[in-house]
């Protein structure tokens, strides 16, 4: 059975970065000015603390500060908010602006997969993945990448077929990887679809029925999933 290489040559988006498929975290509020924003930031408005802080990293509305970026981002992730702290996370695993360190950006992805940010889970699954920063654990990564995938994260799905037609992290399970692939597809992966006519061609019919039923099965799960979202 031919697979595919796993999504892991970039990590996920945000409004810090681009190029990965994943749409980018924005601000929910209209653009307002700089100023405006200080005022609400410097008032305790950890949302506008956020908002100031993708303003300065993207160099919105005035010059681009990656300090300032960092500094408003912490502000804001201090009182919880979950777009910063997955910034954070992104800007420490790049290095981008301050020197690359692993463990916190760890930290940071941690804090935010704790309240189920699919893009800080499969971040997770890829350093898991990788082994960067942490021991190499495949069961991680696939426990990260199934929070992920099972909150309709593309490429976390994609992912598991590949990992499960692989044995990576325990025997390999044809029709786990089945499901997973097909989700992928669902959700609009390209490279899906081939996966999952190799597979069916490499089975007997009896398995194939097998396969689309627990590709159905895990269908249902990630609604019920969504719908409590």
């Amino acid at each position: 059975m031919r697979t595919s290489h796993l999504i892991i040559t970039a990590i996920s988006c945000t409004a810090l970065l681009t190029g990965c498929g994943a749409k980018k975290e924005t601000p929910t509020a209209p653009l307002e000015s700089r100023q405006s924003l200080e005022v609400k930031a410097n008032a305790g408005d950890a949302a506008a603390q956020f908002e100031l802080g993708a303003a300065y990293h993207d160099g919105s509305g005035g010059p681009k500060d990656l300090t300032l970026a960092k500094s408003w981002f912490e502000k804001s992730a201090k009182q919880g908010d979950v777009r910063a702290e997955f910034n954070l996370g992104v800007m420490y695993y790049m290095g981008e602006g301050l020197k690359q360190n692993y463990a916190v950006a760890r930290n940071w992805f941690e804090k935010a997969a704790a309240k189920q940010n699919p893009r800080a889970q499969f971040n997770l699954g890829v350093m898991y993945y990788r082994g960067e920063g942490v021991k190499q654990d495949y069961k991680k990564a696939i426990d990260y990448f199934s929070q992920a995938g099972t909150q309709g994260f593309q490429e976390a799905a994609f992912n598991l077929g590949v990992m499960y037609a692989k044995g990576e992290g325990g025997e390999v399970d044809v029709g786990k990887a089945y499901a997973w692939f097909s989700l992928a597809r669902d959700l609009g992966s390209e490279r899906a679809p081939e996966v999952l006519k190799n597979i069916e061609r490499a089975l007997k019919p009896e398995q194939v029925t097998l396969a689309k039923s627990m590709a159905t099965a895990l269908k249902e799960e990630v609604q019920k999933q969504t719908k409590k979202q």
